[in-house]
């Protein structure tokens, strides 16, 4: 099933993804839409929702309140209502693409975002506009995070956070540029994404976009000490990677770790003792993950911290 979304539409979260899966269940060979509240859930999540689990209950809330909040601003009607079950007129249904612009998702996208993500709602809408600004003959785009704040009104850490999860469920691809413009601001090259099944795509648009702009390439900023404590708590079996996902994220700082101690080793002090910096054993990963990254992954991500490579060359690095 494909969703249609009226780019120029001003709804909420919640309504965003509300007024996606209605589209998708529409059939202009109708004129209306008979369908209820457990037919909706269904579609959007693929299982019927139980109000007896917080996290079902609380998708099932969206919808209602949703449904309602459409109808009245006007976007949709509901022709008749009975208890949890609706008949909705074709307003704001229908899709003619002739007049408007539409972004087109596909269902299982949802669906995997209303099993995965911890705010469903919220990171549907952010994908449906995320999609909206890629690229459809090239399949890439490369819009600052900056501009995602303005435009969406989320905040810097939200959209790394959603980004980060849509990485997470391999539903974006994101290629990170290792350069920064060369106009004397040092800013860097914004990232370039699209979807991930057009990965290819995106890494050749990526480099071409690359070479439209005066660039340098750059040494990116790592807290090594800190990537060395949280290797360490990993090690010794903290709680906290009992996460899949954080494991990864560890492994992908782990891999910049060892990267940068190629630049020229790392000596100091420890326990009295002078000792050369080690790289990082990397098969106390599981091959699981090693396979992820390194099939996936691309490079890893840039860690913006405190210190250069150059300024930790002389710090103290704590082994286990």
């Amino acid at each position: 099933m494909k969703l249609f979304l009226d780019k120029q539409l001003n709804t909420n979260d919640k309504e965003t993804a509300i007024l996606a899966i209605l589209n998708g269940m529409y059939s202009k060979k109708y004129n209306h839409l008979s369908t209820s509240m457990n037919l909706i859930g269904y579609e959007m999540t693929g299982k019927f929702l139980k109000t007896s689990n917080k996290r079902e209950r609380t998708i099932i809330d969206g919808i209602k309140g949703a449904i309602h909040s459409l109808a009245d601003k006007g976007i949709i009607g509901i022709i008749e209502k009975s208890n949890d079950n609706y008949i909705f007129s074709d307003k704001g249904l229908e899709v003619n693409s002739d007049k408007k612009k539409f972004v087109v998702l596909e269902q299982w996208e949802m669906q995997c975002i209303f099993e995965k993500a911890n705010k469903p709602f919220n990171v549907f809408s952010f994908y449906y506009s995320l999609i909206g600004t890629i690229n459809n003959q090239t399949k890439e785009w490369h819009m600052p995070q900056d501009e995602m704040v303005t435009l969406w009104g989320y905040g810097k850490e939200t959209v790394n956070d959603y980004l980060e999860q849509l990485e997470n469920m391999k539903l974006i691809y994101v290629y990170r540029h290792k350069k920064r413009r060369a106009n004397g601001t040092y800013y860097k090259l914004n990232n370039s994404y699209g979807r991930y099944c057009d990965k290819d795509a995106v890494i050749a648009e990526a480099l071409k976009y690359s070479d439209t702009v005066e660039c340098e390439d750059f040494v990116e900023k790592l807290d090594r000490r800190a990537i060395k404590l949280r290797y360490n708590a990993y090690c010794d079996g903290a709680k906290k990677y009992n996460d899949p996902a954080a494991v990864i994220a560890l492994y992908k700082e782990c891999l910049a770790y060892n990267k940068s101690l190629k630049y020229k080793p790392v000596e100091g002090y420890y326990d009295g003792e002078y000792k050369q910096g080690e790289l990082l054993d990397l098969t106390v990963f599981s091959d699981e993950v090693r396979n992820e990254v390194d099939d996936n992954w691309g490079e890893p991500n840039s860690m913006e911290q405190d210190f250069t490579i150059e300024e930790i060359l002389d710090m103290p690095v704590m082994s286990k």
